[in-house]
């Protein structure tokens, strides 16, 4: 579970690519069609919370024309919200007022990550070193390029930078923890997560990877710090389910299905939440007919989802619903057809012989 998790952080950096005629740092660049002062919204819609930093970067920039540092946060939130033709020509904009301003830079250096250019944001990066020489969020994105290319010792070495010029930098610290984490050495790993959210406690990330790693050493801390992520991010998917598998995996069976009602209450279609609701009503607490109900539940979410028609026909057999039990064991089937499971279940009802209760 650890580890399907904590790959979400570095593939986010890698967005769709597209083309652009932004380049490594030069002025000289095409001109864009629009007006400087432009601030109409993007054409793609973003999230609340995007919309929100869009109105107010757009009365930002009304008020101040020629300011690059304006026009490169915005790229950014143009390009969270995925319209990338809006992001670049904010990002150009920036980059012909101040080729040189440290959040232009950066702003370029996480254009050419996002697009998997790791060599070229390294560029970008370096002639950022050379003009801001003490600015720490350079050497935290240099180090988590390293750590992506798994060059570990020169993660460590910029993301100690990253310390050395901002004892606060939360985000240096979580790159030494990942670092750590790559290299086998859990302590080191869980000291710099534990110091990271030291720093900000508001760090949501930093809990919630505590928590997946006392998870993997059976550490009831878990909880703990998965409560700690949800303080800061309330009905939090990952979160929630985490803290849940843990529960459920140490017999917190009831606590188990209070986590996994919230997360399904906060996500309706959360088909994973379903089916573990599902699991453990079948298998801990032998009550068929619930369990039958969430598995029915997950399969109207992902109709292609195999193991819940596989527990969905397993709870029908332990009911002695012969018909609908194999029903659900050849869909599975006709889903997955090396599904074991399955064709064992359909061969055992096929021979009336019914599992134990």
């Amino acid at each position: 579970m650890m580890k399907r998790i904590l790959g979400y952080f570095f593939a986010l950096t890698f967005l769709i690519g597209c083309g652009t005629t932004v380049d490594e740092g030069s002025t000289d660049r095409e001109e864009t069609t629009e007006s400087e002062d432009s601030t109409k919204p993007s054409a793609v819609e973003g999230s609340a919370s995007n919309d929100s930093l869009l109105l107010l970067v757009n009365q930002k920039i009304r008020e101040d024309l020629a300011n690059p540092d304006l026009y490169a946060e915005r790229a950014e939130i143009y390009f969270d919200a995925g319209d990338l033709e809006a992001g670049i020509k904010d990002l150009d904009r920036a980059i012909k007022l101040d080729s040189t301003n440290l959040n232009t830079l950066m702003a370029q250096a996480k254009f050419f990550t996002r697009r998997g250019r790791m060599e070229a944001a390294k560029r970008i990066l370096d002639r950022a070193k050379r003009i801001h020489p003490q600015e720490s969020d350079i050497y935290v994105l240099l180090a988590e390029l390293f750590l992506i290319g798994k060059d570990y010792d020169q993660a460590l070495q910029h993301a100690d930078l990253g310390v050395k010029y901002d004892l606060y930098n939360e985000k240096a610290y979580f790159i030494k923890a990942y670092t750590f984490l790559e290299l086998g050495d859990t302590n080191n790993a869980i000291s710099s997560f534990q110091t990271a959210v030291e720093q900000n406690p508001d760090y949501y990330k930093g809990y919630l990877q505590l928590g997946l790693l006392y998870s993997e050493l059976d550490d009831p801390l878990a909880i703990e710090y998965f409560e700690n992520a949800l303080a800061v991010k309330p009905n939090d998917k990952d979160a929630l389910y985490s803290k849940a598998m843990f529960e459920q995996e140490h017999e917190m069976y009831n606590e188990a299905m209070q986590s996994y009602t919230q997360a399904i209450k906060a996500h309706p279609d959360f088909r994973e939440a379903y089916y573990n609701m599902g699991f453990l009503h079948m298998f801990y607490l032998k009550l068929y007919r619930e369990g039958l109900n969430y598995f029915d539940q997950a399969v109207k979410v992902d109709p292609e989802y195999y193991q819940a028609y596989y527990n969905r026909g397993y709870s029908f057999e332990l009911l002695g619903d012969i018909g609908n039990a194999a029903k659900d064991y050849r869909k599975a089937l006709s889903i997955r057809p090396d599904y074991t499971l399955a064709a064992k279940g359909l061969e055992r009802v096929n021979n009336a012989n019914p599992p134990q209760q």
